[in-house]
């Protein structure tokens, strides 16, 4: 396996390429130190179902994190701020602090990386839509276009 990685960075123009044929855990069987890092904290960001959400409509900040695409193919919770996943970490200071942060994407994937984005910078009370938009119309409710 070393050596396909190798050969597609050498097709890339690199010319001084070595792989350990023996890849991680030969590494670490050798006694060369491994960093290990978490990109994010494990916090817990507590999940909403469609209806609790809805129930709670104009007094939370919801943050739908869908591409662009997607929220003009399908539409948007009414009063939702899109901020799609991959800008979160330049635009995050456009959510308001202080008010309930619901993290709203397609099917309830990436809703958890966000929220918990969200939590390492300051923002207390962050929930995420268990199920995502597909849960939302699943139960009929309304999207905005």
């Amino acid at each position: 396996m070393y050596k396909a990685a190798a050969g597609l960075v050498a097709k890339r123009g690199y010319t001084n390429v070595m792989g350990f044929r023996d890849g991680i855990p030969g590494w670490a069987k050798a006694g060369y130190p491994l960093v290990k890092e978490h990109a994010l904290p494990k916090v817990n960001v507590p999940s909403l179902n469609a209806a609790q959400l809805k129930g709670m409509l104009g007094n939370v900040c919801i943050v739908d994190v869908r591409t662009e695409k997607l929220y003009k193919e399908m539409g948007w919770i009414k009063g939702s701020l899109k901020i799609p996943l991959g800008y979160l970490s330049k635009r995050y200071t456009e959510i308001p602090k202080g008010k309930k942060v619901v993290v709203v994407d397609h099917a309830g994937k990436q809703v958890l990386v966000a929220g918990r984005f969200l939590k390492t910078k300051g923002y207390d009370d962050v929930s995420r839509l268990q199920g995502g938009l597909m849960a939302w119309l699943s139960q009929g409710y309304p999207l905005e276009k």
